[in-house]
């Protein structure tokens, strides 16, 4: 079969499913007896073991079979959920996404070795009732001619429970014993298809041999299994006449009251009272629609919505953000023309075409744009094995994960929160004992919260735990000679725990002395700065840390404020900037060798761009243009020679000849075909 075709659709749903599994494992983790969460772990198990069976990778869809069974036993009742199991089941999905990211770099799935997993999972799922379906397994199933009430099958007090409950739901428990032809080559397959065809009218309570040894044809040529429906006994025949290779099938209405130890002991059955929420359900030949619709309608939504949904490469996203980027720079080369020459039709036209390229514009964005959720769920799985590993009680709260974002800063600000979060979980929350000492309850509280402000998304972590000490990085930064004590000295606490950002502010041997904070938080801020974004931290001692990372809402087309430095354009991203003011040369001061601006009572530090760009002076103005700008909390006066206006601009990266100027953030091609360069706000400001 040519599976190339398939590859990437399988690689997208693995990953859907493993995500949906770690989620509902973790809902189950949480409260062990919602019987709806093991149903949909269940079918998310089941369908991944299918899709990799029909890809060939035998290794992943025996884990996956392996886990359905453990899966089936607790949704049925027959196991009970603890913590091991739960243990056991997230080391699968863990070496299921092993080997499917194995799988991914055209390597083999065999790179994970999970014949323990598998072992483990098998003597899980023989636990509790493991001695009665040994027994019934090794009284041999061809004894039965089939013995008057049970047909040779031992029925366990769970059994038992379940046929009444079904009884009294108006349905029936069957009895099915088949027996393959001798000259049957594939028995497994025959046996599946059985089971199959049972399933399409009832519910498979239980099968001798188990499912497992049918499937790995342990077994001479019959089986038996009990099923609960609601058709009638040749309603089941007549599912099972169609299939092939069968020499005998043997079909017969089973009493649970028959061959029933003394008396039917209640109290073993009470556990499994809900076994069977499903089967009391109305009038008996309702009841298997019943269960067909209720199946049919968990599954509706997800079918409507991949019918109303087409899964497109990024790159041809890109391609076309890129034409749409052209589109728009000869749009304003264009409306220049039209200005010019005074062409009233010209411009009417262009009216109209400069709605049509916004309305096509903010489509494009739409499509690039990704809900933060496609980040944020693979945090609730790493919090919980990092508490546990530092002996932690901690609680995830995420808020605001439907808010989007363009899908090029999606995929790299994983990292970045990942750090952030780490730190918080191994440095700013206290150990239970401590925080109890402190007076605080013995569970961290961790929140990931993302929120739309203007055109920009704020991404928070934040914690309750111990805070940084200001101190103590001061004292470190002046020990590592980052900084003079005296300049140290001038730092509030505010600036001074800010150092933390610093390049090389941490190493390893202080990890511990400064709660750790700084451990590659430049290499969170150079990510972050790269994506035209900013991080700051706000910090209270014993009342914990919030870092905030301000991110644009898409890094492709923006409004900018074109200005002039003598003949050469430049280009202020708006969001940027705060207002545009023109001043006198003496409005300038001069505080402590640096030249400032008082604006509405604020004192505000000039940057003049021909210095800070190296242009020679050519003359003096008497009208000086300044654009207030900020970055985070900070803000900075940028002295230009002459305002243009402001103008929708498309960002072209410099490419990797310069990339080592960090002043600027990209370059725009303007209507007349010149190119002005973008620039970086943050970075000038730290110069």
């Amino acid at each position: 079969m040519e599976t190339n075709q398939y590859m990437d659709m399988f690689l997208d749903e693995s990953h859907e499913h493993l995500q949906s599994l770690n989620e509902g494992l973790l809902s189950l983790e949480e409260n062990s007896d919602d019987v709806s969460v093991v149903n949909d772990i269940f079918r998310n198990a089941h369908t991944l073991k299918g899709m990799s069976a029909t890809m060939g990778y035998n290794k992943i869809a025996e884990l996956t079979h392996e886990m359905e069974d453990v899966l089936d036993l607790i949704r049925k009742e027959q196991l009970k959920l603890d913590e091991d199991i739960i243990d056991t089941l997230f080391k699968c999905l863990d070496s299921l996404e092993q080997m499917i990211n194995s799988v991914a770099d055209g390597e083999s799935e065999d790179v994970v070795d999970v014949s323990d997993l598998v072992a483990k999972l098998s003597s899980i799922s023989k636990g509790e009732p493991a001695p009665a379906a040994a027994s019934t397994a090794a009284a041999p199933a061809a004894a039965a001619p089939a013995a008057a009430s049970t047909g040779g099958m031992q029925l366990t007090d769970i059994d038992r429970d379940m046929l009444r409950q079904a009884k009294e739901g108006g349905m029936i428990g069957v009895h099915v014993q088949i027996t393959l032809a001798e000259t049957c080559l594939l028995k497994s397959a025959r046996s599946y298809m059985v089971m199959n065809a049972l399933d399409e009218i009832g519910d498979v309570v239980k099968s001798v041999p188990s499912a497992e040894d049918l499937e790995q044809e342990k077994f001479d040529h019959t089986f038996d299994i009990l099923v609960v429906t609601g058709a009638d006994k040749k309603a089941v025949e007549d599912s099972l006449n169609s299939i092939s290779e069968i020499d005998k099938i043997l079909v017969e209405v089973v009493d649970p009251e028959a061959q029933a130890a003394a008396p039917a002991a209640p109290a073993p059955a009470a556990p499994a009272a809900p076994a069977a929420p499903a089967v009391p359900a109305a009038p008996a030949k309702k009841a298997a629609p019943a269960k067909k619709a209720a199946s049919a309608k968990s599954s509706a939504p997800k079918k409507a919505h991949q019918s109303q949904s087409v899964r497109v490469d990024i790159d041809k996203l890109d391609t076309l953000m890129n034409l749409m980027g052209e589109l728009v720079i000869n749009k304003v080369r264009l409306e220049q023309i039209g200005q010019t020459h005074r062409l009233s039709e010209l411009t009417e036209t262009l009216e109209q075409m400069d709605r049509v390229t916004t309305d096509l514009q903010n489509i494009v964005m739409k499509v690039r744009m990704v809900p933060v959720s496609a980040v944020f769920n693979r945090f609730p799985r790493m919090v919980r094995d990092v508490s546990k590993e530092l002996n932690k009680e901690i609680n995830l709260t995420i808020e605001g994960e439907e808010t989007e974002l363009d899908r090029t800063v999606i995929d790299e600000i994983g990292d970045p929160i990942m750090h952030l979060l780490r730190n918080s979980l191994d440095h700013g929350v206290e150990h239970p004992d401590e925080r109890e000492a402190k007076g605080k309850p013995r569970t961290g509280e961790v929140g990931l919260i993302a929120r739309h402000e203007g055109n920009n998304v704020v991404i928070m972590v934040t914690d309750d735990g111990a805070g940084i000490a200001a101190d103590k990085i001061r004292k470190k930064a002046v020990e590592k000679g980052m900084i003079s004590q005296e300049d140290a000295d001038k730092l509030d606490d505010a600036d001074a725990v800010r150092l933390i950002f610093l390049p090389g502010f941490s190493t390893a041997e202080q990890i511990t002395d400064i709660s750790g904070r700084g451990v590659g938080m430049d290499v969170v801020r150079s990510k972050i700065e790269s994506l035209s974004g900013h991080v700051d931290v706000e910090t209270k001692i014993d009342e914990g840390s919030v870092f905030k990372i301000k991110l644009p809402l898409t890094l492709a087309i923006i409004q900018a404020m074109l200005v002039k430095v003598q003949e050469e354009m430049y280009a202020i991203p708006l969001g940027s900037i705060d207002s545009t003011i023109n001043i006198q040369p003496e409005d300038i001061k001069t505080v402590r060798n640096k030249e400032v601006i008082v604006l509405r009572g604020e004192i505000i530090p000039i940057i003049r761009m021909e210095e800070t760009l190296q242009v020679p002076h050519v003359k003096d103005s008497d009208e000086i243009f300044v654009v207030v700008v900020h970055a985070g909390e900070a803000k900075a006066g940028i002295v230009v020679d002459n305002l243009i206006g402001q103008q929708e601009i498309v960002i072209k990266t410099l490419g990797n000849l310069f990339a080592g100027l960090k002043m600027f953030s990209g370059a725009t091609v303007l209507g007349d075909g010149r190119v002005a360069l973008i620039l970086d706000v943050a970075t000038m400001m730290q110069q």
